[in-house]
């Protein structure tokens, strides 16, 4: 294959030939320039005075000539080791910068873990795991993994739930994110239309609170905590960023699901095939729920 490069192509008008009226132009000028530089020799003192009035001349044709004024001072250019860049700010309604290379953050402690005691306490599991994250990281509080405190979260997740929450009673988003909120960590439930916009999310608030995130999985049935991601960019600086991986505490481990996929121990990354088979739309039989319907649903810390 050859790989040179094309010759070049002419993409103007063809050239026009030079006639005897053209040489005739020429030697016109030729002779007029002849004449007026005679001109200024007789008139300026030879060759020095042709010089001063010469664009460029200046004082250096001779010691003869006389110094010429000072004109403004011309702009000094940059060195040419400093690189310059034109650059583009991003919409207002965005960040401003976009850093390369992929960034990680993982709130994870080792201890903070802890799997639900029953089919039916998943919510408040997860809750127990954001606050186990939360105090260890904020306060130095020892995790709290105790079956009693777990049920204890549970009973009060119940009361705070609304029919609009569940409509088959128990625990729900909604009771979730107020059980954390009246513990002192202020949390509200978001959707989002698409996985990606969730995952984007999710990443947000945590770089924005260093706070987990409550993740709906499994159609809505089950309860994820997201304490960690890698993405392409940090979520600090842009919003044009893919989350690649993120680091899940599944409260559901190590019980194996006969429907869903394996669950995987606490801070093992979850893959881009992972999230998409575990993060799905919410689609309860319970239904319908307005707001929440074929949308991806998070439990997310305020400030973000």
């Amino acid at each position: 294959m050859n790989l040179e490069p094309p010759s070049p192509v002419h993409h103007g008008p063809p050239r026009r030939r030079a006639t005897a009226g053209d040489t005739f132009f020429a030697l016109g000028l030729a002779a007029l320039g002849l004449v007026l530089a005679g001109g200024l020799l007789a008139a300026g003192g030879g060759l020095p005075g042709l010089a001063r009035n010469l664009p460029g001349g200046g004082a250096a044709q001779g010691p003869a000539s006389e110094p010429e004024p000072p004109g403004p001072a011309a702009p000094t250019a940059a060195p040419s080791s400093v690189p310059s860049a034109v650059v583009t700010p991003l919409p207002s309604s965005g960040p401003t910068a976009t850093p390369a290379g992929p960034f990680t953050l993982n709130l994870y402690r080792d201890g903070v873990f802890v799997h639900q005691v029953d089919d039916q306490t998943c919510v408040a599991a997860a809750a127990q795991n954001m606050l186990n994250v939360i105090r260890l990281g904020e306060d130095g509080r020892p995790p709290d993994t105790t079956t009693a405190t777990q049920r204890a979260l549970y009973d009060r997740i119940v009361e705070l739930t609304t029919w609009e929450d569940s409509h088959n009673g128990g625990t729900g988003p909604g009771g979730w994110a107020a059980l954390l909120t009246e513990e002192g960590y202020p949390y509200e439930v978001r959707t989002y239309e698409s996985r990606l916009a969730a995952l984007r999310g999710a990443a947000a608030a945590l770089r924005a609170t260093g706070r987990p995130v409550g993740v709906i999985a499994w159609q809505g049935i089950h309860s994820w905590v997201m304490t960690g991601f890698t993405a392409t960019a940090d979520p600090a600086t842009t919003g044009r960023f893919t989350v690649s991986e993120a680091y899940v505490l599944d409260p559901w481990y190590p019980w194996v699901s006969t429907r869903w996929p394996r669950s995987e121990a606490p801070d093992e990354p979850r893959d881009g095939k992972d999230l998409m088979a575990n993060i799905l739309a919410w689609n309860l039989p319970s239904g319908p729920y307005a707001g929440r319907d074929g949308m991806f649903v998070l439990i997310v810390p305020l400030g973000a």
